[in-house]
């Protein structure tokens, strides 16, 4: 049995891959998003005794696993500038570069990174 027959279907990772700079002017040019359809789940944080609180509230942080439908999670590499859509539509903001996960021994099964809610993306 594995461990991605919990994850949720309609899970988006969008990965934003930085635009070449333009050999002319040296300006960065703009970067693009594309997204690639899986299965996750959302999971809660272990608290502790250190939490960041801002002015008006905790900040939400969890961690995401996620498995692509269509591609291999070799293929994938997610980074702390990417962010995923969850089943219900919120937004979650990577935090940390990813990590392919699984039974020791075997082929990864997802990749697990920590998110913050986007709460202004939704």
């Amino acid at each position: 049995m594995s461990a991605i027959v919990l994850f949720q279907p309609k899970f988006i990772l969008r990965k934003v891959i930085e635009g070449r700079e333009d050999p002319i002017t040296g300006e960065p040019g703009s970067p693009t998003i594309t997204e690639i359809a899986g299965r996750g789940l959302v999971q809660e944080p272990l608290w502790s005794s250190e939490k960041e609180v801002g002015s008006t509230s905790v900040k939400d942080e969890r961690l995401i696993l996620f498995c692509p439908t269509h591609i291999p999670i070799t293929d994938i590499e997610i980074c702390a500038a990417d962010e995923f859509v969850d089943d219900r539509g919120r937004v979650w903001q990577c935090i940390t570069d990813g990590h392919e996960r699984g039974i020791p021994g075997k082929k990864p099964e997802y990749i697990a990174t920590r998110v913050r809610r986007a709460k202004g993306k939704r």
